[in-house]
Protein backbone atom coordinates (compact mmCIF):
# COMPACT_ATOMS: atom_id res chain seq x y z
CA UNK A 1 0.00 0.00 0.00
CA UNK A 2 1.06 3.58 -0.56
CA UNK A 3 2.18 5.79 2.10
CA UNK A 4 0.03 8.60 3.47
CA UNK A 5 0.98 12.11 2.10
CA UNK A 6 2.64 14.45 4.41
CA UNK A 7 0.03 17.24 5.33
CA UNK A 8 -2.39 13.86 6.05
CA UNK A 9 -3.16 13.77 9.56
CA UNK A 10 -5.79 11.23 11.70
CA UNK A 11 -8.81 12.59 13.31
CA UNK A 12 -7.13 11.59 16.50
CA UNK A 13 -4.09 13.55 15.78
CA UNK A 14 -5.93 16.54 14.76
CA UNK A 15 -8.19 16.65 18.09
CA UNK A 16 -4.73 16.71 19.92
CA UNK A 17 -3.58 19.46 17.70
CA UNK A 18 -6.80 21.48 18.05
CA UNK A 19 -6.96 20.89 22.22
CA UNK A 20 -3.18 22.00 22.45
CA UNK A 21 -4.21 25.22 20.27
CA UNK A 22 -6.42 25.84 22.69
CA UNK A 23 -4.22 25.53 25.72
CA UNK A 24 -1.90 27.49 24.17
CA UNK A 25 -4.89 30.05 23.84
CA UNK A 26 -5.79 30.09 27.20
CA UNK A 27 -2.11 30.14 28.28
CA UNK A 28 -2.61 26.52 29.73
CA UNK A 29 0.44 25.12 27.61
CA UNK A 30 3.76 26.76 26.09
CA UNK A 31 3.48 28.61 23.43
CA UNK A 32 4.93 27.26 20.51
CA UNK A 33 8.57 28.31 19.70
CA UNK A 34 10.26 29.32 15.90
CA UNK A 35 13.73 27.83 14.66
CA UNK A 36 14.95 31.25 16.50
CA UNK A 37 14.01 30.59 19.74
CA UNK A 38 11.16 33.15 20.02
CA UNK A 39 7.70 32.10 20.86
CA UNK A 40 5.36 32.16 18.13
CA UNK A 41 2.06 34.07 19.45
CA UNK A 42 -0.74 31.77 20.10
CA UNK A 43 -3.65 34.04 18.73
CA UNK A 44 -2.29 34.80 15.71
CA UNK A 45 -4.20 33.22 12.59
CA UNK A 46 -2.75 30.10 11.28
CA UNK A 47 -3.27 31.65 7.25
CA UNK A 48 -0.94 34.19 8.98
CA UNK A 49 1.53 31.87 10.70
CA UNK A 50 1.48 29.45 8.43
CA UNK A 51 3.92 29.64 5.89
CA UNK A 52 3.22 29.24 2.09
CA UNK A 53 4.07 25.73 0.41
CA UNK A 54 6.51 26.58 -1.79
CA UNK A 55 8.97 27.54 1.12
CA UNK A 56 9.03 24.34 2.18
CA UNK A 57 9.07 24.90 5.82
CA UNK A 58 9.72 22.63 8.08
CA UNK A 59 9.75 24.23 11.22
CA UNK A 60 7.63 26.51 12.78
CA UNK A 61 8.63 30.11 12.19
CA UNK A 62 7.21 33.79 11.35
CA UNK A 63 10.68 34.81 9.17
CA UNK A 64 8.25 34.88 6.35
CA UNK A 65 6.31 37.26 7.56
CA UNK A 66 9.34 39.62 8.20
CA UNK A 67 11.40 41.93 6.76
CA UNK A 68 13.36 39.70 4.22
CA UNK A 69 15.31 43.51 2.51
CA UNK A 70 17.63 44.97 5.25
CA UNK A 71 18.37 47.58 3.18
CA UNK A 72 15.73 50.75 3.90
CA UNK A 73 16.17 51.92 0.43
CA UNK A 74 15.78 48.76 -1.84
CA UNK A 75 12.69 50.01 -3.62
CA UNK A 76 14.41 53.31 -4.18
CA UNK A 77 17.38 52.31 -6.74
CA UNK A 78 15.02 50.80 -8.97
CA UNK A 79 11.34 52.44 -8.33
CA UNK A 80 11.48 56.02 -7.50
CA UNK A 81 7.63 56.02 -6.36
CA UNK A 82 5.93 59.25 -7.09
CA UNK A 83 7.92 60.85 -9.52
CA UNK A 84 6.11 62.25 -12.58
CA UNK A 85 8.50 60.91 -15.75
CA UNK A 86 6.28 63.35 -18.03
CA UNK A 87 3.50 66.51 -17.40
CA UNK A 88 2.19 67.32 -20.59
CA UNK A 89 1.59 71.17 -20.61
CA UNK A 90 -0.62 71.47 -23.61
CA UNK A 91 -3.20 69.62 -25.48
CA UNK A 92 -1.96 67.76 -28.54
CA UNK A 93 -4.15 66.77 -31.90
CA UNK A 94 -4.97 63.05 -31.35
CA UNK A 95 -3.60 62.72 -27.70
CA UNK A 96 -7.54 61.08 -26.93
CA UNK A 97 -8.03 59.02 -30.13
CA UNK A 98 -7.25 55.09 -29.75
Amino acid sequence: MATASVGFKSREEHRKQQELEEARKAGLAPAEMDEDGKEINPHIPQYMSSAPWYLNADKPSLKHQRKWKVDPNYTKSWYDRGAKTFQADKYRKGACEK
